[in-house]
């Protein structure tokens, strides 16, 4: 397990591309001091930065310290465990293929960007465009699982394709936009427009949302099986069983969904 104390009081971000469990594995604390990261726009080295330690062979890597102007943590990740003890700026987990990401504070925009698999855990809140596609690429997040236990910013799971996002507080605007599958799970709702022009997919929510786009129609009540499963979050789910349905975008053929928990 590689502990690295992260010092930096700049305005200045730094860039960690790079510096993940299945990295820094085969490596000694020289290499690791050595590895390239960003200052801004200039290339340094990680030890300018951070005091770095080993303590075992597994695959975890803990950061602490001044984590919060770092930007892709976790990014690229294939496997092992990261962990952060406070915040992280943009990106972190962006383009994962595996592992786990951990987060103890609030995580900046972009957490999860089309990120292939593996699983992001997020204590506090996200920014903006969590799971989403950068601009000018047609996919979001395509696979994996990202749980966010405070809310989240605009145009979550932009274009997301497969896995799964889950959110216990309040959510912006466009979630799950231009959707193309998966599932969205927002425990205090979604803000406007969500699942505009989304072609499929589900979006559930677990308070009134309101307006609902104007892309969706209602369609039914039901009791999925599933539901049982979504309280074990421990985010205090409506008693009821039963959801409202609404079809839609219509506009994009109309094959999404968006379940709002119907009153017990």
């Amino acid at each position: 397990m590689w502990i690295i104390d992260v010092r930096h009081d700049s305005a200045i971000p730094l860039e960690f591309t790079g510096i993940t469990p299945d990295r820094l594995e085969t490596l000694s604390s020289a290499e690791v001091a050595h590895l390239p990261i960003l200052f801004g726009k200039n290339r340094v080295e990680l030890g300018e930065f951070a005091k770095i330690s080993r303590h075992t062979a597994e695959a975890i890597t803990v950061f602490r310290g001044d984590t919060g102007r770092v930007k892709h943590v976790g990014a690229g990740m294939t496997r092992g465990t990261l962990t952060v003890e406070g915040d992280v700026g943009r990106h972190a987990g962006a383009g994962m293929t595996g592992g786990c990401l951990r987060i103890a504070g609030d995580a900046g925009d972009w957490l999860g960007a089309e990120m292939r698999d593996g699983e992001i855990a997020v204590a506090g809140k996200a920014g903006h465009n969590v799971g989403s596609a950068y601009r000018g690429s047609r996919h979001g997040m395509r696979g994996g699982t990202i749980e966010i236990e405070g809310g989240a910013g605009d145009e979550l799971g932009l274009l997301m394709r497969r896995g799964s996002i889950a959110v216990g507080g309040t959510i912006g605007d466009f979630a799950g936009a231009a959707m193309i599958a998966g599932t969205i799970i927002g425990r205090s709702g979604f803000g406007p427009r969500a699942g505009a022009g989304m072609k499929r997919g589900t979006l559930i929510s677990g308070a009134p949302t309101d307006p609902i786009a104007p892309g969706f129609r209602y369609s039914c009540e039901y009791a999925p099986a599933y539901l049982d499963l979504i309280p074990r979050r421990g985010w205090n789910w409506p008693a009821s069983k039963s959801v409202q349905c609404y079809r839609g975008d219509a506009l994009t053929g109309g094959r999404g969904e968006l379940l709002v928990m119907a009153p017990a």
